[in-house]
């Protein structure tokens, strides 16, 4: 019986990978360099701007860190109320409960903290929200605090600083000389050198309802072992902050440092879980991990939408990486046919061809990273004024660069490259050695029936995935993976449908071509549409469907929000502490100075707002204290689910009752006479909803109570903000002035001004998104260039011919212009009707799902016809130039 023979492998040969990219590649790079680089700078555009993004919302959520990693490194865990202060006695308690049996000679640091916001005074007759520096003051037990970091070996040397009058005389001395002043403050380097302050320096800032000079007494130094102090941080000794902001007997905050031994392993763990089962119930114990996480969890939805946006001109780009390589293939078919028929194997050619574009991937790649750090030092101030006015107060001004997020985006660029050319790839790999011979250098006819029935399926199947639900992570955030990936699925199977445009455009201009030869040569080229010409147009539809779809939501949510404020702001008169520029800051007004302010003989009617951040388990809410009753005799209020009844109307019958927003009712899933469980001092209340309301300020979510239980429940009578409504004939305008005289430290605007205010933060919000649409139009535009200029290459025998036969250089610019502005029309027309699909999957399930608004659908007529002729033309334009540079024929040349 004989044994089957065992199959014998082929010789092995040397790669021959190196010497195709040499003499294959390379060589083609040197002949176009200014093709190649301009390929490579379009890739390396799109990964700068996702960079840039990246890079910027990391700075902004990093500008949120603890203050106190600058004084105590880094606390173990912090305690805090889920709404409002915590008592000073908690301390007693804490005192008794962080003894350490199991270490005798050590003990847990207990660091309490006072926090608050204020802001520079107003210096010009400027009166525009977040317009101002916000700077946080922080307050801790000094002397505690220079113990520790002796006992720690931290640095403590800028706390010996003093003025000149008082100079230093010892740690102890140092610090007791500071402990009669009030006012005395130190700051970060980083804020000395931008304000020119030093020690003994006066710096006025506005807290609550007054203007305060603070003393510096020292400077936090630099130090490259230890975190950077933030720029706009302010330190104070613990009682001085809690006089000056109205907090006495109260903590912010209560921060754990644990003993070294104690940092890491289960150890840590196990002392965590036993201080939390010893609290009380109304204080939360969570690590300084936790508390960033929840930063990042608020800003989420925000970070998420900017980054898929940021992505808009890298799909371009891919799209142009496809058609420079799909040209490519074509341009140099005789001489992969020459390869093939000299021995080179079909995995070797497509492996040279995926080594091309893996290389135009590598060098795009550090282009775009050291570009995106630089274009992040722009957008970081655009992230961090949006973060400011709709989160959370942040001090952002400059973005480090961060290695894995630009190793991320170096990895994005190779491996987008790849996806890009691995179908020209496989194209080069099927050259059949014979073709040359058979057919000279002709190109074959593409085959591009699969085109419209892929493009169909995946149109269908974006409808499909638009009715998918989000994903629910922590905290009740939502992600709308289904819905961005149905505005991808469906942006790319229009741009499949182009190619069926462009026959129709064809079709249509063969009527106006009788006199134009070159207008009638455009159209032959365009009757059958090579790859190019349908990557081209599918390249300038997913830009312009991109550009409309956000021009569709913004023009919505702009009409939302307009007709929004017309309901809620009703009052002629809105005031509140001038310190209030960012969205979490919350100081407010006394009772003495708002009652004093209704008592006006100019005033007809008033309200006040109650604002107060409380959390629900795992997310953020805002609790807001209002008067129900001036809400409905001013209509302010419009409603998704309308009470049933008028008890949440009257102070007597509404204590048990609330309002919710939208975004609270989608968020934890609740409706009209459902019940939720709310935070107080004085104990968890629960609440039953009567009404949700339409609200498009917080995102987080809003529970609207009757001022006076809300004031009850916190024990205060200060209010947030304050509005007046003037008797007939008191000009608003004049009633301002006036108080704006007698109280310099609020901010006070008028109803118009107010409104315009609303607007400006609303279209500060989406400038980002301005100038990301326009880089994906600029990116497609050069798309178009490019393949107009690779197409003409490949017809210079065809060029040459009409010259002969007597066409000027005008002539052929006249061709490629024509032929450009069909493409730009047909990629352009197509977008535009994407754009309206688009545009309704961004309202109605993107939107929805992440913010939870329910936006009024609207057509920016005016913004869609500027984008439908200034494309076509720019694209003209740019055709005509680049038929005018490929007309340069060698015959033309002087000798």
């Amino acid at each position: 019986m004989s044994l089957p023979s065992t199959p014998q492998r082929p010789p092995t040969t040397p790669s021959l990978t190196g010497p195709l990219l040499r003499q294959f590649t390379f060589r083609h790079w040197r002949l176009f360099p200014s093709r190649s680089l301009l390929l490579l700078l379009l890739l390396s555009l799109g990964i700068a701007v996702f960079l840039s993004i990246r890079l910027a919302n990391r700075a902004a959520v990093s500008s949120f860190a603890n203050f106190t990693d600058v004084l105590t490194r880094q606390s173990d865990l912090i305690l805090s109320s889920p709404s409002g202060p915590l008592p000073e006695a908690i301390l007693d308690t804490l005192r008794e409960r962080c003894q350490l049996p199991q270490l005798p000679s050590a003990h847990i640091e207990i660091v309490p903290v006072v926090e608050t916001i204020c802001a520079q005074p107003r210096t010009d007759a400027a009166n525009q929200i977040g317009s101002r520096s916000t700077f946080t003051l922080l307050g801790v037990d000094l002397v505690a605090l220079q113990n520790f970091a002796a006992d720690a070996h931290l640095d403590s040397s800028w706390l010996d600083q003093n003025n000149a009058t008082q100079p230093s005389n010892g740690n102890k001395n140092s610090i007791g000389n500071l402990l009669h002043k009030n006012n005395a403050v130190f700051c970060s380097s980083t804020l000395a050198q931008r304000l020119a302050l030093h020690v003994g320096s006066l710096l006025p800032i506005v807290l609550n309802d007054r203007e305060v000079q603070l003393e510096i007494v020292g400077i936090i130094p630099h130090r490259a072992d230890q975190p950077d102090a933030p720029a706009g941080l302010l330190v104070m000794d613990l009682p001085a902050l809690q006089t000056l902001s109205d907090k006495t007997g109260l903590l912010d905050r209560v921060e754990l440092i644990f003993p070294r031994a104690l940092k890491k392993g289960p150890q840590r763990e196990q002392l965590i879980d036993q201080l939390r089962t010893s609290l009380a119930p109304n204080v939360t114990a969570r690590t300084p991990e936790a508390r960033q996480a929840a930063a990042e969890l608020m800003t989420r939805g925000f970070r998420l939408n900017l980054t898929v946006l940021s992505l808009i001109s890298l799909l371009v780009g891919l799209y142009l990486i496809f058609q420079a390589l799909d040209a490519a293939v074509v341009r140099r078919r005789a001489e992969i046919a020459i390869l093939r028929a000299l021995g080179v194997r079909e995995w070797e050619v497509r492996r040279a061809w995926l080594w091309e574009a893996a290389l135009l991937g590598f060098g795009g790649g550090i282009v775009g990273v050291l570009g995106g750090w630089a274009l992040a030092q722009i957008t970081v101030r655009a992230v961090s004024k949006t973060v400011n006015a709709l989160y959370y107060a942040n001090n952002a001004e400059a973005a480090s660069l961060h290695w894995g997020e630009a190793l991320g985006a170096f990895a994005l660029s190779i491996c987008c490259s790849i996806l890009a050319g691995w179908l020209p790839a496989k194209r080069a790999a099927a050259t059949p050695p014979a073709q040359v011979w058979a057919q000279g250098s002709a190109v074959p006819p593409t085959n591009s029936r699969s085109g419209p029935h892929l493009g169909w399926i995946l149109v269908a199947l974006a409808i499909t995935l638009s009715f998918l639900p989000p994903l629910r992570m922590s905290g009740g955030s939502r992600f709308a993976l289904a819905g961005y990936l149905s505005a991808l699925l469906g942006v790319v199977g229009a741009g499949l449908l182009a190619g069926d445009a462009l026959k129709i455009a064809a079709w249509c201009g063969q009527w106006l071509s009788q006199n134009s030869a070159p207008l009638r040569l455009a159209l032959s080229h365009l009757r059958a549409p090579t790859s190019r010409h349908r990557w081209a147009a599918a390249g300038l539809l997913c830009a312009v469907s991109m550009t409309g779809g956000m021009a569709v939501l913004v023009s919505s949510f702009e009409q939302s929000v307009s007709t929004w404020i017309t309901h809620a702001l009703q009052a002629d008169l809105f005031l509140t502490s001038g310190a209030n520029q960012a969205a979490s800051a919350y100081n407010r007004l006394p009772s003495a100075l708002w009652r004093k302010i209704v008592q006006s003989p100019d005033v007809m009617d008033w309200d006040t707002a109650l604002i107060i951040p409380a959390e629900l388990p795992n997310a953020q809410i805002r609790l807001v204290g209002s008067n129900l009753s001036f809400a409905k005799r001013h209509q302010q209020l419009s409603w998704l689910q309308a009470p049933t009844n008028d008890s949440i109307f009257d102070p007597e019958r509404n204590a048990a009752l609330c309002l919710v927003s939208e975004t609270f009712a989608i968020r934890f899933k609740v409706q009209r006479l459902d019940f939720v469980h709310i935070p107080t001092p004085k104990g968890s209340r629960e609440l039953q909803i009567c009404g949700v309301y339409t609200d498009y300020g917080d995102e987080q979510g809003l529970v609207l109570v009757e001022g006076r239980h809300l004031g009850e429940w916190f024990d205060t009578d200060a209010v947030s903000t304050l509005c007046l409504s003037l008797k007939p004939g008191v000009d608003s305008e004049q009633q301002r002035a006036l108080l704006q005289t007698e109280h310099p430290s609020l901010s006070i605007f008028t109803n118009v001004h107010l409104r315009a205010e609303v607007m400006r933060i609303f279209r500060q919000t989406f400038a980002i998104t301005y100038a990301l649409e326009a880089i994906g139009v600029i990116v497609a535009l050069a798309g178009l260039g490019i393949t107009l200029a690779s197409i003409l290459a490949e017809r210079k025998t065809e060029l040459t011919t009409l010259r002969a036969l007597g066409m000027s250089r005008s002539d052929i610019a006249a061709l490629a212009a024509w032929e450009g502005c069909i493409l730009a029309l047909a990629g352009t027309a197509g977008g535009l009707l994407s754009s309206v699909g688009l545009g309704a999957l961004l309202i109605f399930v993107i939107n929805k799902q992440t913010f939870g608004w329910t936006l009024q659908p609207t057509l920016p007529w005016q913004a869609l016809i500027l984008l439908g002729l200034c494309v076509p033309l720019s694209g003209t334009l740019v055709a005509w130039f680049v038929g005018r540079k490929g007309a340069d024929l060698p015959a033309d040349r002087p000798l």
